[in-house]
């Protein structure tokens, strides 16, 4: 598991998209030390968006998965969300080769709902939605205090709803790593026997030839006694 820490704030133009371009590069560095071939990425707000982008526009060799955006926030700036009368051409996961879940909240503060998941999903609806209603965009966080983000957002309708829909999302990506992995090994062990019979029939073509090869210098050899025993005769 890589993680790392998103800052919306620097740089402060096209920050969400410098900071999905990254993702590639980290797997890029990462792939031959430990022997992947393929990722996965669970993103929350901002960073849901910033998995979303990835898969919308950093994976050409359609090296990612699954992406698991929980509750992703499209604004400052919007990429997936633009009004249908704005003449801004959204932009697209319908391409992605990746397996895209994305969930939704009643949102909190700042956090307007023409920019939600919800929407987003709405304009690509070949991804998964799933409604966590109920509850409060920080719900997937740990507490942080008063003076968190997760303070200003809301708290939801119920500490017991906020654990449910906790603990239902930990599960979801459990179960979404765990499939994944058992496809990598499937894929790696199906490699490894189509490998090992490409080798054996190669093997065995290339036996095959020299029987053939050495038989039909028997024969021309044959060939030639025959003809000197006639000649003898």
């Amino acid at each position: 598991v890589v993680g790392f820490f998103i800052n919306v704030t620097r740089p402060i133009a096209n920050n969400h998209r410098m900071k999905a371009e990254s993702i590639p590069v980290i797997f890029s560095a990462l792939k031959s030390e430990f022997q992947v071939n393929n990722y996965n990425i669970v993103g929350h707000s901002v960073g849901g968006k910033i998995a979303l982008l990835t898969a919308a526009l950093c994976d050409d060799g359609n090296f990612i998965r699954n992406v698991i955006s929980l509750d992703p926030v499209d604004q400052t700036p919007v990429e997936f969300t633009h009004a249908k009368d704005s003449g801004v051409e959204n932009l697209s996961l319908e391409k992605s080769q990746a397996d895209i879940t994305i969930t939704f909240t009643d949102s909190g503060y700042f956090i307007l709902k023409s920019h939600t998941g919800r929407e987003i999903q709405k304009n690509n609806p070949s991804t998964k939605l799933i409604l966590h209603r109920n509850t409060c965009h920080m719900v997937y966080c740990d507490d942080g205090g008063l003076l968190s983000w997760k303070a200003l957002t809301g708290w939801g309708s119920s500490a017991d709803r906020n654990k449910v829909v906790k603990e239902q999302t930990l599960q979801l990506i459990k179960d979404t790593l765990t499939k994944s992995s058992i496809a990598g090994n499937a894929s790696g062990a199906m490699n490894s026997v189509v490998g090992k019979a490409k080798k054996s029939v190669t093997g065995k073509i290339s036996e095959a030839k020299e029987m053939a090869n050495e038989t039909q210098k028997k024969g021309k050899s044959y060939v030639g006694m025959a003809k000197a025993f006639n000649v003898m005769g």
